[in-house]
This record gives structure tokens, C-alpha cells and sequence, in this order.
């Protein structure tokens, strides 16, 4: 049950992203679109369900395993639309890029929990 407790407040963390995505979708498809996005308003739609829907099926404890696979692929999708291919320099300056480093622990407690499972405190488990 801890673990699953720990995924939930990992996955908590997505749910104000994934809603100001959601309240602010043309900013958010701009802002993509300036970064040279192809189909922009296309990856918005998918980002923004992913950030607010993956965590949302997680904290509830819908395919947990599938669901931390999602949510730590479109993470790292992100990060590489946020910060292209300039991540390998960005880790040598670790005081500029805390948010950099707090999405890769994300990802590397998301890979835990897949791996690891639930412990039986997921919906599935319950059947």
C-alpha cells in the first residue's frame, strides 16, 4: 500500500500542470507552436489528456503499471519538446535546471512504481 500511496503524490504533482494546460489550451498550443512543433494543436490535445488524465486513472489505481509507463513517456516527451537537445548540456549546470533534474526523479520513482507494481492498493487488484 506505500507504494501505491508514493505514486499517488508523484502523480499529484502532474494534476495543476495537467489543468492550467487545460484552462489556458491556445496559450499552451502557441507556446508549442513557437518551439517549432509540427501539428501543434494536435500534440497540445494529446499532452494536455495525458497530463490530466494519466495521473488521474494513477491516483484512482487504473492499470497502474500501464498508466506510470504513459505518464513517464509523455514526461520524457516533454522534457525533450521543453528542452530539445540541449538536455546533455544542461546537466552539467545543475543550479540552473532544478525543474530538469525534479522531472528525471519523477521519471525514476515512475519507473520504480512500474516495475514494482502497486501492492495491492491499485482498483485492479481489488477484483
Amino acid at each position: 500500500m506505500r507504494r501505491y500511496f508514493w505514486a499517488a503524490c508523484v502523480t499529484a504533482l502532474f494534476l495543476p500542470s495537467g489543468s492550467n494546460k487545460l484552462m489556458t489550451f491556445s496559450a499552451f498550443t502557441a507556446s508549442l507552436a513557437a518551439k517549432g512543433v509540427p501539428y501543434p494543436t494536435a500534440v497540445a490535445g494529446v499532452l494536455t489528456a495525458a497530463k490530466f488524465l494519466d495521473p488521474l486513472a494513477l491516483i484512482i489505481g487504473l492499470w497502474p503499471h500501464w498508466t506510470a509507463l504513459a505518464q513517464i513517456g509523455f514526461t520524457a516527451g516533454t522534457l525533450w519538446i521543453t528542452y530539445g537537445q540541449s538536455v546533455m548540456g544542461l546537466i552539467f549546470r545543475p543550479r540552473q535546471n532544478l525543474e530538469l533534474f525534479q522531472n528525471f526523479a519523477i521519471i525514476g520513482g515512475l519507473q520504480f512504481y512500474f516495475a514494482s507494481g502497486p501492492e495491492g492498493g491499485s482498483r485492479t487488484s481489488l477484483r
